[in-house]
This record gives structure tokens, C-alpha cells and sequence, in this order.
């Protein structure tokens, strides 16, 4: 098995160095490590983004880009419309839920209560068919008091700009 391991280690990395010698451009970066985060939004992929260790919180996150990135980049709301009543439940089982030791402060926990009416006012002004103007200045607002959470519960500090 050690063996093994070696002659795959040995046979990864000697395309690349093949590459470098001969001048050629070494084999494209595949799946995720190749990726910028907006790449990675475009993706839809999940299993790249950081962990803070809260599921809850995790999983608010996904949806909060879910929303917000259309949003922001081509002001496309149509992802928020149909994500709505799930951000909701997701922000209220995330005020519900017990934070890990590092996120358990008095300002995180605040934070992540209020996500829960703050997010319904967004959902509310979906289901009133608010224009997309108005919806986007409301999760921009909803995307930045997540922010405070999201940032502060981070394992490393949140370096990507949504």
C-alpha cells in the first residue's frame, strides 16, 4: 500500500515538472482548486466553502449566497423569490441552535436572533411582490447584519468580498 501511495505521489507530480521542462503549460487545475470564489459561485458548488463549525450557520450561509450573488452581480432576484420561505426556516432554526464554544460570544448570538425577523421582512416584502429594486437594497441590508455573524464565527477571517 505505501508502495502504492509513493508511485501515485511520484506519478501526480511528474507531469508538471514533464510540463516545466519542455516548456509546455502544465494540465489545467481541475474541479475546485482550480476556482476563484465567483468561478466557484457560478458552480454552485458546495464542498469548497469554509466550515465555521456551526451547521446552522453553514447552512444560512448557502442560501444567503445562494440569493445574494445573483442579486449583487446581474440583479437577478429570481433565486431570492424562490429561496425565501427556506431562508426563514433556515434563520430560525439558526436563532434556535446552540453555537459552537469559538461563536457562542453575546454579540454572535444577538446577531443570529435577529437574522430570523430580519430575514422574514425580506420574505414578507417577496410575497407583497415587491419590486426587484426594493428587494435587492433589503438583502443587501439582510446580507450585511449576516455578515457580522458569518464573519465573526469564522475559523479564518472572511476574505472573499460578496
Amino acid at each position: 500500500m505505501l508502495v502504492a501511495s509513493a508511485l501515485a505521489a511520484l506519478t501526480l507530480s511528474a507531469a508538471p515538472l514533464a510540463a516545466q521542462a519542455t516548456g509546455a503549460k502544465p494540465p489545467a487545475k481541475t474541479g475546485m482548486e482550480g476556482m476563484d470564489h465567483n468561478a466557484h459561485m457560478k458552480a454552485g458548488a458546495k464542498e469548497a466553502e469554509p466550515s465555521t463549525g456551526w451547521k446552522e450557520l453553514d447552512a444560512y450561509h448557502m442560501l444567503m449566497m445562494a440569493t445574494w450573488h445573483p442579486a449583487k452581480q446581474n440583479g437577478d432576484m429570481a433565486p431570492l423569490k424562490a429561496k425565501a420561505k427556506e431562508m426563514v426556516a433556515s434563520a430560525k432554526l439558526l436563532a434556535a441552535s446552540t453555537p459552537p464554544k469559538a461563536c457562542a460570544t453575546p454579540k454572535l448570538k444577538e446577531a443570529a436572533t435577529n437574522l430570523a425577523p430580519q430575514t422574514q421582512d425580506v420574505a414578507d416584502m417577496v410575497a407583497k411582490g415587491a419590486d426587484n429594486n426594493a428587494l435587492k437594497d433589503a438583502l443587501k441590508v439582510l446580507h450585511d447584519k449576516f455578515d457580522v455573524l458569518e464573519e465573526g464565527c469564522s475559523p479564518m477571517k472572511h476574505d472573499m468580498k460578496h
